[in-house]
């Protein structure tokens, strides 16, 4: 059974049973039209009920097993919303689980991660292409809606899934309607900056003086939480100095990795 999107979208729609990766996809796509004496490529949103070699940050794989939301829009933005688009996006997918299932209260976990009572439920990742004024993103956007993905021994990450926490629809349901509300939101928020830049740090579940590890490559740096920057980068008061940090990933205490 596909989706049944409840309106129409300001996007095409592009679904595969299964696929390698959307993220790479959304790239063959953007290499096709530039290279070819085609239109303009409309934005789009690629899904796929399963992928094999789903793509995460850095060199993390996207574990992306048939029962959730494995997606990825496709869009030219305009270079100045490039920097905006990683909140934009957080904010937007956050404000989907909440319309699907009312009273969840939904937390962002630096850069992009979506938690739920400390569990992890799904993230956002953020690509850009740039040549000249010509810039692509593509927003990969993933939600454990029935499913919760196997980890590897020792992963630290505690996951969970909107079935877990009380929603008892359909998956392709689910995936319609959080596609859906992820594009309006999307728009609404690159459209407000200052609004979508408060929604992100309200639901920032990281607070003031908290005790962080932040992975940088083989790296771990030690601190103090102190805020994001004008940017959305990580402050921390690291040996008395605060630093800010655009890039990493937060670990948990007595690991090298999430």
């Amino acid at each position: 059974m596909r989706e049944r999107f409840p309106t129409p979208l300001p996007a095409n729609v592009v679904r595969f049973d299964e696929l390698d990766s959307t993220a790479t996809f959304a790239e063959r796509l953007i290499d096709f039209w530039r290279s070819e004496d085609e239109p303009p490529l409309a934005e789009t949103v690629i899904i796929a009920g399963h992928q094999t070699l789903g793509r995460g940050r850095g060199a993390n794989r996207w574990v992306s097993p048939p029962g959730g939301l494995y997606a990825n829009w496709l869009a030219r933005v305009a270079p100045g919303e490039l920097a905006r688009l990683p909140i934009a996006a957080a904010v937007a997918l956050a404000g989907a689980v909440e319309a699907l299932v009312p009273g969840l209260a939904v937390g962002l976990k630096w850069p992009n991660d979506l938690q739920v009572r400390g569990r992890k439920l799904g993230g956002v990742l953020c690509r850009t292409r740039s040549a000249g004024a010509d810039a692509w993103a593509t927003v990969g956007i993933g939600v454990n809606v029935a499913v919760v993905p196997e980890l590897g021994p020792g992963d630290p990450v505690r996951p969970t899934s909107l079935a877990a926490l009380g929603f008892a629809g359909a998956v392709e349901d689910a995936v319609a309607a959080l596609v859906a509300e992820f594009l309006g939101g999307v728009h609404a928020a690159l459209a407000d900056r200052r609004a979508a830049r408060a929604e992100w740090e309200r639901r920032s579940v990281h607070r003031e003086g908290d005790a962080v590890r932040l992975r940088l490559d083989d790296v771990v740096v030690e601190g103090r939480f102190a805020g994001f920057g004008e940017g959305g980068e990580l402050r921390l008061e690291v040996a008395g100095e605060v630093r800010g940090f655009a890039a990493g990933e937060i670990v948990p205490d007595g690991s090298g990795g999430e």
